[in-house]
């Protein structure tokens, strides 16, 4: 299943939950920023014929996108509410992670899932949660790796990497059936498959909008 699959079936599962869903199911979109890092010492071979410092490599890039998803809580704890969520999210920048020229850009694609955990507080409308999530990243690092002999870029490889992530959030409630995402907060990182095995810290920051179900 290629990552645009994924994105596909992630919205259908969306789409199966607003006709079947209960009130414990919600939907949500955010807007996020990323920092992809420990570029620098990646083991993928530099392009042929490159020469410093042209091809010197920054650590970090920095892409930009956004996504969705759905959760679904399934049972109350005292004050603690379990679920699970299931996001995709689609992020890109067009500044790569080379310090002399942008290359090809930077491109990271993700389909995660995993237990969610929702805090009761004092102050009904804030919704404190927690999250473990780990799925498939397809990214190309902000790098690439063949030029031709015009010295045109070719087209960039995406790699798959196992991901990871932890995150925290904060949701303020608007309406019984809205929620505005104030913040996320996202640590994790990339394990590529495969023979260049290394580890690509992923930071992430994220707002948006959530939708409970049914309206």
């Amino acid at each position: 299943m290629n990552f645009r699959k994924a994105v596909f079936f992630l919205a259908a599962i969306a789409i199966v939950s607003c006709v079947s869903a209960s009130a414990q199911t919600s939907v949500y979109g955010m807007f996020t920023a990323d920092q992809l890092s420990n570029i620098k010492s990646s083991p993928l071979p530099l392009p042929p014929n490159s020469t410093a410092p042209v091809f010197d490599r920054s650590d970090s890039v920095n892409p930009l996108g956004g996504g969705g998803g759905v959760f679904y809580n399934f049972k109350t704890l005292g004050p603690v509410r379990l679920g699970v969520d299931v996001r995709g999210t689609i992020a890109s920048t067009k500044r790569g992670a080379y310090v002399n020229f942008n290359g090809p850009g930077a491109r990271l694609y993700s389909v995660l899932g995993g237990p969610r955990f929702t805090f009761h507080t004092p102050i009904k409308p804030l919704k404190p949660y927690v999250e473990g999530l780990v799925g498939l990243g397809r990214s190309d690092y902000g790098l690439y790796v063949g030029l031709p002999p015009s010295n045109a870029p070719v087209p960039t490889p995406i790699y798959s990497n196992f991901e990871y992530q932890g995150v925290a959030g904060l949701d303020i409630r608007l309406l019984p059936s809205l929620d505005f995402r104030l913040v996320e907060f996202g640590y994790g990182g990339l394990n590529p498959f495969g023979t260049y095995s290394h580890n690509y810290p992923v930071k992430q920051v994220g707002t948006g909008i959530v939708i409970h179900l049914p309206f």
